[in-house]
């Protein structure tokens, strides 16, 4: 369970909370959601519940607290906000953001209208719920033609799904961008000096100074840092296995969590009395809750590793397709009825 929720982390590219304030993640993770489920209060669907923000908030707020400035970090404070609002100017979190899911889709939509505009294998599979070689071996008439039937306005919905994607990640990372800035100012306080401070304020008031600061946190959504990241995800697949191992290492020794009939009948019966549950639901609960486990990590690896190929999967599809296509323009509508 533990390899294929590592897979799955390592294949979404996501940020691994720490191990220690993994009980308080997943109890944030289940207020956000009851934050937003409607109650009988009259509240509208989809309205958080102000008081489930407030426990959301005090919940991360513990989680991530910072150590308190040193006096002397304070003092250094004003100069380090300087230099925080010359790094991150009012918008740039947002634009930065929108930047780079831009250029992370953009290759995206370019296969798409490439592929003129028709539906993929995958889109198509996912709709009909059919698999097979009978859709992977569809050619691109066959899908365009399945397109205007099932989704005439495909590739205009897609580009609008594409859009709003990109407009939600300016919106929502420019509602954490005052933070950032605060934080930012706090860690320069702490790691640099009074005079190292000034002279950072002094460059950045620089016309290369001014220029630096200003792109040095959106510099990283350019489509050449974005490419020579992506290239590099063969890389990573290529260490999966020496992580896992790692894992195996870590663990070498060490017993697996208990089931049910791995307890005593002395603990069998005290953890039912503690939970107020017979004995016998509490070995099918537990069982059950195992399986479920187990089938939800290994179908989140999957689809995360899946997600990680699918753009170079694509990139292959469009490429055949429109191999395909070339060469049936050269063949002309010598084969049409």
């Amino acid at each position: 369970m533990k390899k294929t929720a590592l897979v799955a982390a390592l294949g979404s590219l996501a940020l691994a909370q720490p191990a220690l304030a993994q009980d308080a993640a997943e109890q944030a993770e289940t207020d956000v959601e009851i934050a937003f489920e409607s109650d009988d209060t009259g509240q509208d669907d989809g309205e958080p519940d102000p008081m489930a923000l407030a426990m959301i908030t005090g919940i991360l707020g513990a989680m991530f607290e910072a150590d308190p400035l040193t006096a002397e970090a304070k003092a250094r404070l004003p100069e380090a906000n300087a230099v925080a609002a010359s790094l991150i100017p009012e918008g740039v979190y947002g634009a930065m953001m929108g930047q780079m899911m831009d250029s992370f889709l953009s290759p995206i939509m370019e296969l798409a209208e490439a592929d003129g505009g028709a539906m993929s294998a995958g889109d198509l599979t996912e709709y009909t719920g059919l698999y097979g070689e009978d859709l992977e071996g569809l050619s691109q008439e066959e899908r365009g033609e399945l397109t205007q039937i099932f989704d005439p306005v495909y590739e205009t919905r897609t580009k609008a799904q594409f859009d709003m994607i990109i407009g939600v990640a300016n919106s929502a990372f420019s509602v954490l961008e005052p933070g950032v800035r605060e934080g930012l100012a706090k860690a320069y306080a702490s790691r640099f000096e009074a005079s190292e401070l000034a002279a950072l304020n002094a460059f950045f008031a620089t016309p290369v100074g001014a220029k630096y600061a200003s792109q040095s946190l959106v510099i990283n959504t350019d489509p050449q840092v974005i490419s020579g990241m992506m290239q590099s995800i063969p890389a990573l697949i290529e260490q999966l296995p020496v992580l896992l191992e790692s894992i195996e290492d870590a663990e070498a020794g060490l017993p697996e969590p208990r089931d049910y009939d791995d307890l005593t009948p002395s603990e069998q019966r005290r953890a039912s009395a503690i939970l107020g549950v017979d004995q016998q639901t509490l070995r099918e609960s537990m069982a059950a809750a195992d399986m479920r486990a187990e089938d939800a990590a290994a179908a989140d690896a999957e689809a995360n590793m899946d997600a990680m190929g699918g753009a170079f999967d694509d990139a292959f599809d469009g490429e055949a397709d429109g191999a395909g296509a070339a060469g049936d323009g050269l063949d002309g509508d010598s084969g049409a009825e």
